[in-house]
């Protein structure tokens, strides 16, 4: 079971944001000499419309073909590099699906062998600019008259991400780990990399290499099967790349609200929670907390693919019947915490939209004051935890000034995680 723990650090201080306002608004005062008033509710919603800092998708086209499965022939994989050993696709073999079809590199002789399958993955598919891009491919070492063996080193089988620039020179080539043998049967390997310009060369090309290189005994027989390749692309705007492509920050920060909410007396009858997790069941805010999961025990109300700009914007909907803003009193206290991406080209404007992963939609700066301008409360919380979310405060003149003017709360706070900029920190809570 996986833990993802990398967290934004700018969450600290919009947690401390929040816990200050809750101390300076929510706390009761009561006019000198007189009664406490009619007593509300503490309500809040909560909502983290992103999982990942980057989006996975697969490449069905490629992964479920002949390309990944080699259950019929295929010529799209070459031979690079070929010394002392031979290589081919073949349907003589039983693959990891239990099927015929392999790509398989046998060892004749003893001594040295170096050899390298190639997938010209841009002869095929678009490359995409700063998308992160995760091969795997499963890998099974035996001997040709059946049974186990190894390979020595120095570099064993192991598949790589290949980079080249416009005249086919190589930018670089990032490996998966070794191995030298697979006791067990079969054994996946994988690697991940961003194609970025960073380093000072032009990115064009991309090359899947499957590779074995060492010292052998002379019988060895290396198989690969059920290639796959998912690219990770990067939310709207640009951001840096953090050292954890797959970081679980997004439901990290939601849920911290949560249960800090929850430790000041909020029932869960009265958070309404949207919550943007899917394939992650173990999410850790931190690791020397003592708690191994944070998602456990947690009440969420709408998650994963349901978590989308049309099903927020109803819930903060008063007049629509049975959402969660239709049943706020005007003696109520709320609270509004939303993390996610943000960005601020997409209008063409220079306004802010939030962004959610499950579908791609989008709630604009203006939509949102407009449902949030019609809510009665006695008090209002607003806490905004995503890029450019300072925009709300000086990119529109008129919704700037309408924040300040909030005819149905009396008491109101707004709390951003940025200026009209990026918003991002990352900080690893592994120890």
């Amino acid at each position: 079971m996986k833990k993802k723990i990398t967290i934004p650090l700018i969450v600290s201080a919009i947690i401390a944001g929040i816990v200050i306002a809750l101390l300076i608004v929510f706390l009761p005062s009561y006019p000198r000499g007189g009664h406490p008033p009619q007593l509300g509710e503490k309500k809040a919603i909560i909502l983290g419309s992103a999982n990942d800092y980057y989006r996975k998708d697969d490449q069905p086209d490629f992964n479920f073909g002949n390309q990944a499965k080699f259950n019929d022939e295929t010529n799209n994989w070459t031979v690079g590099v070929e010394n002392n050993m031979y290589g081919a696709a073949t349907s003589s073999e039983l693959g990891h699906d239990g099927l015929p079809g392999v790509l398989r590199v046998f060892k004749g002789v003893a001594g040295y062998g170096n050899w390298e399958f190639i997938f010209n993955w841009t002869d095929f598919y678009p490359l995409y600019e700063s998308a992160a891009y995760f091969l795997s491919a499963w890998v099974n070492i035996s001997i040709s008259a059946g049974g186990y063996t190894f390979i020595n080193p120095p570099n064993g089988v192991r598949i790589g991400l290949r980079w080249l620039n416009s005249s086919d020179g190589v930018v670089r080539t990032d490996w998966s780990n070794s191995v030298f043998e697979t006791p067990a049967g079969w054994i996946l390997l994988n690697v991940t990399s961003v194609n970025n310009n960073s380093i000072g060369y032009e990115i064009t090309r991309l090359q899947l290499v499957l590779a074995v290189e060492g010292n052998m005994n002379g019988n060895e027989l290396i198989l690969f099967d059920d290639i796959t390749v998912q690219h990770w692309t990067p939310p709207p705007i640009s951001i840096p790349i953090p050292s954890q492509i797959d970081a679980d920050g997004f439901p990290a920060q939601a849920l911290q609200v949560y249960w800090i909410l929850k430790n000041h007396s909020y029932s869960d009858n009265n958070i309404f929670f949207m919550l943007y997790h899917t394939n992650d069941t173990d999410i850790n805010i931190n690791a020397t907390d003592g708690i191994g999961n944070d998602l456990a025990k947690a009440v969420i109300d709408v998650e994963n693919d349901n978590v989308n700009a049309s099903r927020f914007m109803q819930e903060l909907n008063v007049s629509f019947s049975g959402s969660f803003a239709s049943e706020i009193g005007s003696n109520d206290e709320l609270i509004i915490f939303i993390t996610d991406h943000g960005s601020n080209s997409v209008l063409g404007d220079g306004n802010a939209t939030f962004h959610f992963e499950a579908d791609d939609s989008f709630i604009t700066e203006t939509e949102f004051i407009n449902l949030v301008q019609q809510i009665s409360s006695k008090s209002m919380l607003i806490n905004i935890d995503m890029c450019f979310s300072g925009n709300f405060l000086n990119e529109n003149s008129n919704i700037g000034s309408s924040w300040y003017n909030l005819p149905n709360t009396p008491d109101f706070i707004l709390i951003t995680s940025s200026a009209d900029s990026l918003s991002w920190y990352w900080r690893d809570n592994t120890n």
